[in-house]
């Protein structure tokens, strides 16, 4: 039995003009906030995100594709290409969180300060973590993905993923508890 995302991409396999425009739709998205938060550039993301459903399409063709979960084979398409994209950069540049993600509908200035730092230290304890805990973490808790389709797109076994999560949420833990000492300690 097929789902929805596995009759979708056998559709578009045969290149069907709506499949297409559904298989964009139904994963852009997605793809997009998760390379965002990877390089920052909204003008590289959208250049990557393009990249990535190239990918798709030639995978596709060439009778490539996802094993069980074309999720997790889009998301892994997509990390390949971040990958891709920082290796021929050959250096990493530091990622701005997106206002939008990162805005709270209080109106109170002190609420806006304190989630502020909050962002930022918590971009700095998962910009500590493995290369491999990052993607986890950014799939899981930022897009939702689950376990199966990390799994996929990472090329890990499903317990693997669960121990690479466990390991970033400890490790994001402390590193949050370390961080938060010395503003307690001033106030």
């Amino acid at each position: 039995m097929t789902t929805p995302d596995q009759q979708l991409l056998i559709q578009a396999q045969k290149l069907e003009p709506d499949a297409l425009k559904a298989l964009h739709e139904r994963f852009y998205e997605t793809v997009a906030r998760y390379i965002q938060f990877k390089v920052g550039n909204p003008r590289i993301v959208e250049d990557l995100c393009g990249d990535v459903f190239v990918r798709v399409l030639e995978g596709l063709q060439r009778g490539r594709g996802w094993r069980e979960s074309p999720q997790g084979w889009i998301m892994g398409i997509a990390r390949n290409v971040v990958a891709d994209f920082y290796r021929r950069r050959e250096r990493m540049t530091e990622v701005a969180l997106n206002p939008n993600l990162t805005s709270s509908r209080q109106t109170d200035p002190t609420y806006h300060a304190l989630q502020n730092e909050t962002h930022r230290q918590l971009k700095a304890a998962i910009d500590q973590l493995t290369e491999e805990q990052r993607d986890v973490i950014l799939m899981r808790f930022m897009e939702g993905v689950d376990i199966k389709s990390v799994a996929d797109a990472i090329n890990k076994s499903p317990g693997a993923v669960k121990g690479l999560q466990y390991r970033a949420m400890k490790a994001l833990a402390e590193l949050m508890e370390k961080e938060s000492e010395p503003r307690q300690a001033r106030g």
